[in-house]
């Protein structure tokens, strides 16, 4: 495959998943979090995800881009939740890629990376919740409070204590939707690797597996 074919693939695969991720994005399929219900699982980030395992790091966060001015344009409490969402996939795909740098030509290369992709995520969105949630709009940290001591049954008294558990809660939530995103990603692009489909020699997912 000649490189004007590569850059057009890249080009048109980036546009394709970028536009999947906004359409599944926009469709109401997303699950409320039962502990702070504005924070929601959705199906959006696996193309995203997919984008980066097939043909690597430009196209992941090029797809991320697409789906963040879609968001911008149709998503809710604009531009502060569409930045917000992009922020977090940005930081996983951010820590994936860095965690391929660095442990490539582990056995245990894909694990770490999924790991150090999950932490980014939660590094940044606790820091950003901090200063949306508890600084900017402290509505949102008394309404996941509410939510908390509902759902579980305890009193969450003092600002200290408010900020400590929603943290706590947005991380877990973070973490599990990294896993959310990721494990379906990777199950859908070792198919794509076996049956070469998308017409790549090698998926991005195949080289990070390589030795050296």
């Amino acid at each position: 495959m000649g490189m004007y074919h590569r850059l057009s693939l890249l080009i048109s695969a980036t546009s394709i998943f970028g536009a999947l991720a906004s359409i599944l994005a926009i469709l109401p399929l997303s699950i409320p979090y039962p502990l702070i219900p504005y924070l929601k699982f959705d199906l959006a980030e696996i193309p995203v995800m997919i984008a980066l395992l097939c043909f690597g790091p430009i196209s992941g966060v090029g797809s991320a881009l697409i789906y963040w001015a879609i968001l911008l344009w149709r998503g809710e409490f604009s531009p502060i939740g569409p930045s917000m969402k992009f922020l977090a996939v940005f930081s996983m795909l951010l820590g994936l890629w860095i965690g391929a740098k660095i442990f490539r030509g582990s056995k245990f290369t894909l694990h770490l990376s999924f790991l150090l992709g999950a932490l980014f995520r939660i590094l940044s969105m606790t820091a950003m919740n901090y200063l949306i949630a508890y600084l900017l709009f402290p509505d949102f940290m008394s309404l996941a409070a509410r939510a908390i001591s509902l759902a579980l049954g305890i009193n969450l008294s003092g600002g200290l204590s408010c900020l400590i558990t929603v943290l706590a809660f947005t991380a877990i939530f973070n973490l599990i939707h990294s896993t959310l995103s990721i494990a379906p990603s990777i199950l859908i692009v070792k198919h794509i690797s076996s049956r070469r489909l998308l017409h790549l020699k090698k998926t991005w997912y195949a080289m990070l597996l390589e030795k050296g």
